[in-house]
């Protein structure tokens, strides 16, 4: 898989490519929605559908644990948390001992149109065999997560937005989560 497009349903929009030893993925939101803070039952529905996830590594500016996080992150951060347990449970399930990916999620909405995230992921074409696999459930469990409740769409446009500035400086938020599956 290399230099792949996709475009979900009216959801997001992906570019794909895979490199020896990595991956990325830029990820194009077609909704309105930027955060999972819009989408105030996110954590429930990885409960129930993934519950792995919240139990993930996440370095991000605040230290909080992915389960804490997951409540007000980006969509694109929630994509790569959601991917990168996917990979973990795919590479497991075809006999590893364990599994270990990483991943970071960076955004500049001052250069980029909003709604766009860069994700660089620690796998490449040695995980070509689970990688499709992962990123269908992975667009699966995100079109379940965003489209579950229609009236979020409504709320969103009643809060500001942010443009990855604060205060006329760049916002930075680079997040390195690892995830470890055993």
């Amino acid at each position: 898989m290399n230099d792949q497009r996709y475009t979900v349903e009216d959801l997001f929009l992906l570019g794909v490519t895979q490199k020896k030893t990595s991956t990325l993925i830029r990820m194009r939101l077609l909704s309105k929605q930027l955060t999972t803070s819009e989408i105030p039952f996110t954590d429930e529905l990885l409960k129930q559908h993934l519950p792995n996830v919240l139990r993930t590594q996440c370095y991000n500016d605040d230290n909080l644990p992915f389960s804490v996080e997951v409540r007000n992150t980006e969509i694109g951060h929630l994509f790569e948390h959601v991917l990168l347990e996917y990979l973990c449970q795919l590479k497991i399930a075809k006999g590893a001992a364990q599994a270990e990916y990483s991943g970071r999620t960076k955004w500049n909405w001052v250069r980029d149109p909003r709604g766009t995230f860069s994700i660089r992921l620690s796998c490449g074409k040695k995980d070509a065999d689970i990688f499709p696999l992962a990123l269908e459930k992975t667009i699966e469990l995100m079109k379940i997560v965003l489209q579950h409740n229609q009236e979020a769409l409504f709320v969103s446009a009643l809060r500001p937005q942010r443009n990855g500035q604060k205060n006329g400086k760049r916002l930075r938020k680079n997040y390195s989560p690892k995830v470890i599956s055993r």
